[in-house]
């Protein structure tokens, strides 16, 4: 930061941008960056889309029972967010689309292992 904040300094009093790239050692593109940013503090983390597919919905309680009872399968005999697609069109009819499937799967696992792991650092009884 010490650096930026050089480099603001150097800008405010008119200096060109290529004698503060020589000055400080940075590229003249990245000076340029600094100059023209006003806020340089970190942005907070993109949120990703709010609501789930409306299509995916009636299913949802479906898609957690087969992941459910895939924790007590090997890793190998475990459902792929490909396979979980294939069965939902086959089995029920499903018309949306993998990528909607594949999102919903990769968020369910994620917090299906958040929830196992937040019970086994409780510990036992």
């Amino acid at each position: 930061m010490d650096k930026i904040d050089d480099i603001r300094k150097l800008g405010r009093n008119g200096a060109t941008v290529a004698s503060i790239a020589r000055d400080t050692g940075v590229s003249e593109p990245t000076v340029r960056k600094y100059l023209r940013e006003p806020d340089l503090s970190e942005r907070p983390p993109a949120v990703g889309r709010a609501p789930e597919s409306p299509l995916l919905e009636p299913f949802a309680g479906l898609i957690d029972s087969w992941l459910l009872e895939d924790r007590r399968c090997w890793f190998k005999q475990r459902h792929t967010a490909k396979r979980v697609y294939d069965r939902l069109v086959g089995e029920k009819g499903f018309e949306g689309s993998y990528t909607t499937v594949q999102r919903y799967v990769r968020r369910r696992r994620a917090e299906l292992a958040a929830e196992l792991d937040a019970r086994e650092s409780q510990g036992f009884l």
